[in-house]
């Protein structure tokens, strides 16, 4: 209680006094609007105390009295937010903003609404920008647009540079930003790809989120619990002064042993280590004062510590208290996946480690460890995270899903099958109609079951037709239709139904290319086929996850594998003319032993199949090529060769596979077919060699047919240009004759001349 300038007894926060006070105006009074007031004044109390249902019938009352209270209905749509209620929350601050033109944060709050309803998007942020407008310098509104950008990937650029913003706002204010503003846009520069910027933000995240408590647990006590230590996450440790001074050990040459002035029982093996400012290694013994490093210290010239020979300072990292709280967990949650983008998977999981050590309910961190393990290739120990995580939280959606995933992708269906049927029984919209989607794909995937097929298909269906009566838009569950109807070989309905998952997806759905290329290759269009194998393959190379349950790479050699057969089919009915238009079958056979040598290049380990497949493309274009003869197609000697080169690399492979299965291994190709391939490879040798001798022979002829045109060609150029040379001579002579006698006519004109010239003279003298 305190007192006024006036006397008056003021009571600050007292809200027991102000709910009497405030039900005393209610029963004092039946005038409306001052009941109305009564009951805004009782459900601002329970608001700030947060009894929300409390609050939320006073509000109701309230404006039930006085619909035109705008401060109660504003009241009332918020509690109606905390209740989730969000569509009903929505019109009760359009009433708010038609009555106050002016409320800022009435306009703000409805238009991120709007946006996260993504009903009417423009109309959202046509809120939001009056709320801005009418409070320019207002941080908080500007951060409130950023987060309503931040409901769609498309407007993600959008909402950092908002936040950035709200940062200068913040910054020309004197205030600071919270770790939930840095957290978000760490968020949003790590969906971006801006990786560096997004390790800045969370470094400040952290730094944010400081607590000045010194009743925080010692290095000592949280080292017992985490153990973290990669330099990546160097925001979660600290070298701590062990007390302990060191020199080096001169009579150790590789400079790895030091003394210690005194024991240091702080540290062990394995840990790692600074020696003064600049030296880091790992420990590998330490023997009472002896101290082994895994590294020898070669200090630089310009290092004043290598100049002083005194002991230096002995350091050891330990993790420090920055995980102490959940705020923390979140941050480090975000900076392990921002490991997981940039490649560094053991600071990743080191960290994901220490989060479930520290705080061991955090499922996430588990899923991620089971991802992480499943992408690696390790499905046993992707199998024990995901048992942790269900020991944590048993009948978490997202826990089960993961293990569902699991079973999928060993192909273990009907553990599968009782997990997805455990999540449907969850009622949850998105989870439903995602455990159906598996479900269905579960089925159609056992279609070869004896007796089952009409039976499983038809689940399938009723399945994919459940989720697309629940929601019409659901592009996966079309694609699901499409590819039922695509095995009931009703193609042309199945085609339309791809290229309508494409077109309202995006092509963000990569399923719909690959179904679309088999349907195209059912219709023997192979240029169509291949263009979407392609635009599939280069669709899932850009995606951050596989595009199935087993790795990139298997992912890869399959869609290989589809190009691969496109065009030996092409190749193959190409041939069919036999004649001079199966010329391009030639070229097509070489692209898909291009693409099957990529495909056994991407797997990881030796395809059985594969190399089946790759020797009988080799069988096949042998036999292209030795046909050309009779289909009047030109060839050469170097493509007998190559063809006779295929055989004979092939057919050990196939000898070899065959004796493999007659020693009981497991190989996936009947006895009957590699019998077959190897008497017909046998037999294409023997013919290829004389194919071979006969083209040698041909084109040896030819060359020395050409040999001889080209002597002919070259004498007759020889004798042309004599004969050139010759009438070039003849006429030389006879201009030079032409010449002489030119000059002689010359020279009796110039003697006459002079002759004329000597009488003229005399007879002049003569006359004188």
């Amino acid at each position: 209680m305190a007192s006024s300038t006036d006397g008056l007894k003021l009571w600050k926060k007292d809200y027991d006094r102000v709910i009497a006070l405030a039900k005393g105006a209610f029963s004092s009074t039946t005038v409306p609007g001052i009941q109305a007031e009564s009951l805004y004044t009782l459900a601002r109390v329970h608001h700030i105390r947060d009894e929300m249902e409390k609050a939320n019938t006073c509000y109701e009352r309230a404006i039930k009295l006085a619909p035109d209270l705008t401060p109660a209905r504003f009241g009332l749509a918020q509690t109606l937010i905390w209740d989730e209620t969000y569509d009903e929350a929505a019109g009760h601050l359009r009433l708010v903003v038609g009555k106050s033109p002016s409320a800022t944060d009435a306009h703000a709050t409805l238009g991120l609404l709007e946006a996260k309803s993504g009903k009417d998007r423009k109309a959202a942020f046509s809120y939001i920008k009056k709320a801005i407008d009418l409070e320019p310098a207002n941080a908080d509104l500007v951060l409130l647009e950023a987060l309503a950008l931040q409901q769609q990937e498309s407007d993600y650029q959008q909402a950092l540079e908002r936040y950035h913003k709200a940062l200068e706002l913040m910054d020309s204010q004197g205030n600071s930003p919270s770790w939930i503003i840095l957290t978000n846009m760490g968020v949003l520069c790590h969906e971006t790809k801006k990786y560096d910027e997004a390790a800045v933000c969370y470094e400040k995240a952290m730094k944010a989120l400081e607590s000045d408590d010194n009743s925080a647990r010692s290095h000592k006590e949280y080292a017992e619990q985490v153990m973290i230590r990669q330099k990546e996450n160097h925001l979660f440790w600290d070298y701590v002064d062990s007390g302990v001074k060191c020199s080096q050990d001169m009579s150790d040459d590789s400079n790895q042993t030091w003394n210690l002035e005194s024991d240091c029982s702080e540290i062990k093996a394995g840990d790692h280590v600074r020696v003064g400012n600049v030296f880091e290694s790992e420990v590998i013994d330490i023997d009472g004062t002896t101290l082994k490093l895994k590294d020898g210290y070669a200090p630089l010239s310009t290092d004043e510590e290598s100049n002083d020979k005194s002991p230096m300072i002995l350091f050891y990292k330990r993790t420090n208290k920055s995980l102490s709280t959940f705020s923390a967990i979140s941050i480090a949650f975000n900076v392990a996946r921002l490991h997981e983008a940039t490649g560094k998977t053991v600071a990743a999981i080191e960290l994901h480690k220490a989060i479930v050590k520290r705080h061991p309910s955090y499922v996430n961190s588990y899923l991620r460890l089971a991802c992480i393990a499943r992408d690696c290739g390790s499905l046993a120990n992707c199998s024990e995270w995901l048992k942790s995580a269900c020991a944590v939280a048993p009948g978490n959606p997202e826990v089960l899903t993961l293990v569902g995933n699991l079973h999928l992708s060993l192909c273990d269906w009907k553990p599968a099958q009782s997990v997805f049927n455990q999540l449907l029984e969850q009622k949850i919209p998105n989870v439903e109609a995602y455990s159906m989607l598996c479900l269905g794909n579960i089925y159609f995937n056992n279609l070869k079951t004896p007796g089952k097929y009409a039976k499983h298909l038809q689940y399938a269906a009723d399945f994919y037709r459940r989720i697309l009566n629940k929601d019409n838009a659901n592009a996966y569950a079309a694609n699901g239709i499409g590819t039922v109807l695509a095995e009931k070989a009703d193609l042309t309905r199945a085609k339309e139904i791809f290229n309508h998952v494409r077109e309202v997806s995006g092509d963000s759905i990569p399923d719909a290319l690959l179904n679309l290329g088999h349907i195209y290759l059912a219709l023997s269009k192979h240029p169509e086929a291949l263009q979407m194998y392609q635009s599939y393959m280069e669709r899932t190379r850009s995606s951050d996850a596989p595009t199935s349950s087993k790795s990139k790479d298997e992912d890869e050699a399959e869609i290989l594998l589809y190009i691969a057969f496109a065009y030996f089919d092409w190749a193959r009915q190409t041939e069919a003319c036999n004649n001079a238009k199966a010329a391009p079958a030639d070229g097509r056979y070489k692209h898909c032993i291009e693409y099957l040598e990529k495909a056994l290049k991407t797997t990881r380990r030796e395809n059985l199949i594969l190399r089946y497949n790759w020797c009988m493309a080799k069988l096949a274009a042998a036999n292209c090529v030795l046909q050309k003869l009779t289909r009047g197609i030109r060839r050469t000697a170097k493509e007998v060769q190559d063809a006779l080169n295929g055989l004979q690399e092939s057919l050990p492979k196939v000898q070899t596979m065959l004796q493999w299965k007659q020693e009981g291994k497991k190989v996936p190709v009947s006895t009957s077919l590699m019998n077959n391939f190897i008497v017909q490879c046998k037999a294409n040798i023997e013919s290829a060699k004389s194919h071979l001798s006969e083209e040698i022979r041909k084109e040896t002829e030819a060359r020395e047919l050409r040999e001889l045109q080209r002597m002919e060609i070259l004498a007759k150029q020889k004798e042309k240009e004599l004969a050139e040379l010759e009438a070039r001579r003849k006429e030389a002579e006879e201009q030079e004759e032409i010449e002489r006698k030119a000059r002689m006519k010359m020279e009796k004109v110039t003697s006459l001349l002079d002759t004329w010239e000597q009488e003229a003279v005399k007879a002049k003298e003569e006359s004188e």
